[in-house]
C-alpha cells in the first residue's frame, strides 16, 4: 500500500514538473536583465579628442546608472572606419556600442569600398552634443586674425599647411573649405590619427593651422598656447566672445552645414528593442542632467535635447545630404 502511495506521489511530481517546464517554454526563453556583463563603448579615434571625451562621460554615466562596468576602447584608423567596422560586425546585444559623429554621415561619400553599409549597419541610440569649431594657430607665430593668416599664407605659398584628425574627418573638411574659400591653393593637408596629435602639431610649430572642436581646442587658447582666429558656429562662443565667426569674416561657405560636428551613441543594427529602450532612457537622463550640461557648455560646446529614434534618423538623413554636397564640391576622396 505504501509503495502504491509513493508511486502515485512520484507520478504527480513528474507531471507537475512537466507542466511547469511546458509553461516556461510557452512563455519564451528566459534571459538575464540587461546589462548583466560589462559594456564596451568603442571610440573610433585616438584618446584625448572630443569623441573620446564624450565616450568617457557616457561610460561614467552608464556605470553609475546600470551598476555595471563600462569600458571605453579606442580603435582609431581611417577616419573612424576601423572602429565603425568593428562595431558593425559585433553581436547586436547591447554590449558593444559606438560613439559616432560626422564619420557616420560622411564616410560613405569618401570611401569607395567602405566595409559596412553606413545607412544600415547602426541604430542611433541618441545624438549627444554639437561642437563648434575653432581655427587655431600657434601663439608664438604672432598671428591674431584670419586676415593676418591669409596674408602670411599668400606670402609663403610653398610652406603653408593645415592638420586634421584624419583624411575625410570633419576637421579635414573644415580645412579644405577654408582653403577653397581663401583661395590658398597650395596649402597642404597633413592628416593625423586623431585630434590630439593634430593639435600638438600646430602648437609645436610643425603645421600652420588646424580647425578642431572647441571642446579640445579651447583649452589651448585659454591656456595661452594658441590663438583662436575664428569660430565655425552660428554665433560667437561665450567662452571666447572676442573671436568672430567665420561667417562674420565673410567665409559664408561654412554656413552650408550645421552643426559642423556632433557626436552620438549607436548600437549595431538588430539590437533588441528592449535593450535600445533602456539605453535610450539612460542617455536621455544624462542629457537632461544639469551637471552634464555644465560640463559640456564649459567647453564651448552644446548639449542637445533627447531625440527619439525617428528624430535621430532624420538628423542623419539631413547630415548625409549636407556632407555629400560639401565633399563633392571639395572633390575629396579618401584612399
Amino acid at each position: 500500500m505504501q509503495q502504491k502511495k509513493s508511486a502515485n506521489f512520484l507520478k504527480k511530481l513528474l507531471l507537475a514538473g512537466l507542466a511547469g517546464g511546458l509553461a516556461a517554454m510557452a512563455a519564451g526563453p528566459a534571459h538575464a536583465a540587461y546589462p548583466d556583463k560589462p559594456i564596451v563603448i568603442v571610440v573610433p579615434f585616438a584618446p584625448g579628442g572630443s569623441t573620446d571625451q564624450i565616450g568617457r562621460m557616457i561610460a561614467q554615466h552608464f556605470n553609475k546608472d546600470f551598476g555595471m562596468s563600462v569600458v571605453v576602447e579606442n580603435k582609431p584608423g581611417a577616419n573612424g572606419t576601423v572602429g565603425n567596422s568593428y562595431v558593425a560586425r559585433a553581436k547586436p546585444d547591447g554590449y558593444t556600442l559606438l560613439i559616432g559623429g560626422t564619420d557616420i554621415a560622411a564616410s560613405q561619400f569618401l570611401y569607395k569600398d567602405l566595409p559596412y553599409d553606413a545607412e544600415k549597419a547602426f541604430t542611433p541610440i541618441g545624438i549627444v552634443s554639437e561642437f563648434p569649431f575653432l581655427m587655431l594657430v600657434d601663439k608664438n607665430r604672432g598671428i591674431t586674425t584670419v586676415k593676418e593668416f591669409v596674408d602670411y599664407a599668400k606670402k609663403n605659398p610653398d610652406k603653408i599647411s593645415f592638420s586634421s584628425a584624419g583624411t575625410g574627418n570633419s576637421t579635414h573638411l573644415a580645412g579644405e573649405t577654408f582653403k577653397r574659400a581663401a583661395k590658398l591653393d597650395t596649402m597642404v593637408h597633413v592628416p593625423y590619427n586623431g585630434s590630439s596629435p593634430a593639435l600638438t602639431a600646430v602648437i609645436s610649430g610643425q603645421v600652420d593651422t588646424v580647425f578642431d572642436t572647441a571642446i579640445t581646442a579651447a583649452p589651448l587658447v585659454t591656456g595661452g598656447k594658441a590663438n583662436a582666429l575664428g569660430v565655425v558656429a552660428q554665433k560667437r562662443l561665450p567662452l571666447l566672445p572676442d573671436v568672430p565667426t567665420m561667417s562674420e569674416l565673410g567665409y559664408k561657405e561654412f554656413d552650408q552645414l550645421a552643426p559642423w560636428s556632433w557626436k552620438g551613441l549607436f548600437a549595431p543594427s538588430g539590437t533588441p528593442q528592449d535593450v535600445l529602450d533602456k539605453l535610450q532612457r539612460s542617455l536621455a537622463t544624462l542629457l537632461e542632467d544639469p551637471e552634464f550640461k555644465k560640463r559640456i557648455e564649459a567647453t564651448a560646446s552644446l548639449v542637445v535635447p533627447p531625440r527619439t529614434t525617428a528624430q535621430a534618423q532624420q538628423f542623419l538623413v539631413d547630415q548625409r545630404k549636407g556632407w555629400s554636397k560639401l565633399i563633392r564640391e571639395a572633390n575629396i576622396q579618401a584612399m
